[in-house]
């Protein structure tokens, strides 16, 4: 007990709450520690208890899962509910709300909730308090049925400052989100090119793909502003929106402009385009849809309107519609005509295409190149007519055109189709005429754009013509005359043919001979004329057999020289054919005619008598046309001339050019050579200038004893003494005095001068030195041994159109040769 003694002890009475108010007693025993004394006193305590319930009534509007419901809104967007909260106890208490993330993984991130207001004491039976909570999003949020607003509830008799009683978890569901969208076809949209002055429409469509409505609105870009002012500057959805139907943006029109478009929903937009002036046309613009993610285009989403507004046009440069012919002016038609590879020929100055070398019967064909020139596709009309003021019914079957319509995409080109088929050997025409159309959609009115040009082209016929021999019989059919010839003697006259006309001609030669005794063999000119055919075949498909013999082919110009023997085998008159069938259905007959004898006496080597004597008119019956052969007894002293003297002088009118002589006479069967000199200081062209030589019949007032040949190129020499003379010599010095030698006097027979013209062409240019190779490596040689090297291949240029090179020994070769000019 004395251990006891000053002490106190704490007494620590639980008691369980019941709801009921209590009353109790305690007695307290005192005794020693070890109980030797037993009980010394006893206390009697009165404990008295009351008992209460907290109790707070949360009333809510709930969701179909039991949570705290705010729907689907927008970021940015907010919305309030309120809570109902009422204390039914018996003392105030007090409750504080809570908000966590409801996850963990989110950290402290910024609630998008806000509890107004946020605590505060209930008063003991009174009237319910209301507690507004915003859900306020920022970004996107899903939330459901989360637990993330907690009430605290505070028995404020509990102790100093309360305490808390009950945590309260209130689940919420909540969702935020931005607007989600489609725009179909995506941008640019490219209207292409239009014609100038049409109409053309696009159709846009805006989808909505989220779970709200938006609207949109289509602007203009707006002005440029600086960085500080596009942070001040209100949001996107924070614009006044325009309620104009339709927007204009130069050659574009927008409507509707603005709208709502509910989920899922779409709105088709319009955009018509009417390009005005030529030019590529191009708007920016922006769509604006309400509650987009800020971070996305927040001054819209661009859009780009482009468009070319074009005007037909057709190319009408010659070179790329006679792409295919050679181009050339009117300067020496003839020859042009003549030497042109390939079947036309475009001439530039007279704005006419030519078919070249048709034969009559045969079509030829030529395809003109139409282009575009714009973007826009054009309708082409192509016509072919005749000439002004002649009939159409001249070539309704002479030209075919092909198409005579065509559409032409934008900057491309198609091909116009034109046969020709001459009926005869003369010369057609036309006019070809590409007109382009105007289209019909466009309010804008076109100038009439056409390509016009002539169309040409004469019927040529196979023109294989015997230029030897030159004998003709009375049927002007041509003959080969041998001569009388003794049985087993032979003699060779040549047979030339040649092709005057301008188309190539096909031929072949037949000997046509019962006796055996004419022969003929092809010279290299007819072997180089060979020309084997393509091989044909049958009705069945299978190749047909060469021909015997091949045929030949002649371009314009061009001969093939034969050999014809005669070998006599009979003592008679004897005569055969050659028969020449040519393209075109005609044929060529040349007679052969000769003789073969027996006789024991002949006369040889008789002057007048060639080997190839031809004689213009045959000899023998012309009644009957009987050539004979050549006799061997005939002696021909051929066509004795009248002497007349001619006078020539040449009429200068470029000092380029030097003719000497210049003046002079020219003998009967005399010819004199003429050398025409050109020197010129300076590089110089000179294109086909005419230089006059007039010519006149003279008659000498001299004997002709006395008369002498002259030109003033003659000159007499000799040596005249002088007044000088050296010391000690006994005789004067001499001089050389060379005169010109005078014209012998003559006078100019009446009525017989004229001039005759003559054609000059030449370039003159400096001599060029190229040399490819650099550097020579020679081979090891030993000594007193030679290496040439072959790879230093100089080229020397000396002017000229042909150009070419040349080697070293030649250039020099070349410079002596004009070293005189």
């Amino acid at each position: 007990m004395g251990e006891a003694a000053g002490r106190d002890k704490d007494l620590e009475v639980v008691f369980q709450k019941n709801g009921l108010s209590s009353v109790c007693f305690l007695l307290p025993q005192v005794s020693d520690t070890e109980n030797i004394l037993g009980i010394v006193q006893a206390e009697t305590i009165k404990v008295s208890v009351e008992v209460y319930d907290v109790n707070l009534s949360i009333n809510m509007p709930e969701g179909p899962d039991g949570s705290l419901e705010f729907g689907t809104i927008n970021v940015l967007d907010n919305k309030q509910q309120v809570l109902s909260l009422q204390n039914k106890g018996l003392y105030d208490i007090e409750y504080s709300f809570k908000l966590t993330t409801g996850s963990a993984k989110r950290g402290d991130l910024e609630s998008p909730f806000t509890v107004r207001p946020q605590g505060a004491v209930l008063k003991a039976s009174r009237p319910p308090v209301k507690v507004e909570v915003l859900f306020h999003p920022t970004t996107e949020v899903f939330l459901k049925s989360k637990p993330i607003l907690l009430c605290q509830v505070i028995d404020l008799k509990s102790g100093q400052g309360g305490e808390t009683v009950a945590t309260i978890p209130v689940r919420v569901s909540a969702r935020a989100v931005y607007s989600k969208d489609s725009i179909e076809p995506a941008s640019p949209i490219d209207f292409g090119a239009m014609v100038k002055g049409t109409k053309k429409r696009q159709v846009l469509i805006v989808e909505n793909k989220g779970a709200l409505n938006f609207k949109f609105l289509i602007h203009r870009a707006p002005p440029l502003q600086s960085s500080q002012q596009e942070e001040s500057a209100p949001s996107v959805r924070e614009r006044k929106r325009s309620t104009q139907a339709q927007l204009t943006a130069g050659v574009f029109t927008v409507s509707p402009c603005s709208g709502s478009v509910g989920p899922g929903g779409q709105q088709k937009i319009t955009v018509d385009c009417s390009p005005g002036a030529e030019g590529k046309c191009e708007e920016q613009l922006y769509i604006d849809i309400s509650n987009r993610d800020p971070k996305d285009n927040p001054l819209g989403i661009p859009f780009t309107l482009t468009a070319e507004s074009c005007l037909p046009a057709l190319v009408e440069d010659v070179t790329s519609i006679f792409e295919q012919y050679p181009i050339h002016s009117n300067v020496n038609l003839r020859q042009t005509l003549q030497s042109v590879q390939g079947n036309g020929v475009f001439i530039r100055d007279d704005n006419k295409f030519i078919f070249t070398k048709v034969q009559v019967g045969q079509r030829a064909t030529a395809r003109f190149k139409i282009s575009n020139g714009s973007s826009v596709p054009c309708d082409v009309v192509l016509s072919i007519k005749a000439l002004p003021g002649e009939p159409h019914s001249l070539i309704s079957n002479i030209f075919k055109l092909d198409p005579v319509e065509m559409s032409i995409p934008g900057l491309s080109h198609a091909f116009a189709t034109v046969t020709f088929t001459p009926e005869q050997k003369e010369d057609y025409q036309c006019t070809f005429t590409a007109s382009l159309v105007s289209p019909k959609s466009s309010s804008v009115k076109m100038k009439p754009q056409q390509l016009t040009f002539t169309a040409s082209g004469e019927g040529h016929v196979p023109q294989v013509t015997v230029e030897c021999p030159g004998l003709r019989s009375k049927r002007g059919t041509p003959v080969l005359r041998f001569r009388r010839l003794l049985l087993g003697d032979s003699q060779t006259l040549p047979l030339v043919l040649r092709n005057n006309g301008i188309i190539p001609t096909k031929f072949t030669v037949h000997i046509m001979d019962d006796k055996g005794v004419f022969f003929m063999k092809g010279r290299q000119s007819a072997l180089r004329a060979f020309h084997i055919a393509d091989m044909e075949k049958d009705s069945t498909g299978k190749a047909k057999k060469r021909p015997e013999k091949p045929d030949l082919l002649l371009e314009h110009g061009q001969s093939a020289e034969f050999d014809v023997f005669f070998k006599p085998t009979l003592a008679q008159r004897l005569k055969g054919k050659i028969r020449v069938p040519v393209s075109g259905n005609s044929e060529i007959d040349i007679e052969l005619v000769g003789e073969g004898h027996n006789d024991d006496f002949t006369l040889d080597n008789l002057p007048g008598l060639a080997e190839d004597s031809q004689e213009s008119n045959a000899e023998g019956n012309l009644e009957d046309d009987i050539i004979e052969a050549v006799r061997a007894n005939h002696i021909s002293l051929g066509i004795v001339h009248k002497e007349e003297v001619m006078w020539f002088e040449w009429l200068l009118a470029d000092a380029l050019f030097q003719f000497s002589p210049k003046v002079g006479h020219l003998q009967p069967g005399c010819a004199k050579n003429i050398r025409v000199t050109l020197k010129s200081k300076v590089p110089v062209t000179i294109k086909r200038p005419s230089v006059n030589c007039k010519v006149a019949k003279i008659k000498y007032q001299l004997p002709p004893e006395e008369v002498y040949d002259w030109d003033d190129r003659m000159r007499t020499e000799k040596w005249e003494d002088t007044t000088e003379r050296l010391p000690g010599a006994r005789w004067p010095l001499k001089r050389r005095v060379v005169k010109a030698v005078p014209e012998p006097p003559h006078t100019i027979v009446e009525r017989s001068s004229h001039e005759v013209e003559l054609v000059l062409s030449a370039q003159v240019d400096y001599a060029e030195f190229k040399l490819d190779t650099v550097e020579v490596q020679l081979k090891q040689t030993e000594l007193f041994q030679t290496e040439i090297s072959t790879e230093c291949s100089p080229e020397i240029l000396l002017g000229g159109e042909s150009g070419g090179g040349n080697t070293i020994k030649e250039f020099w070769e070349a410079v002596l040769v004009h070293s005189d000019t």
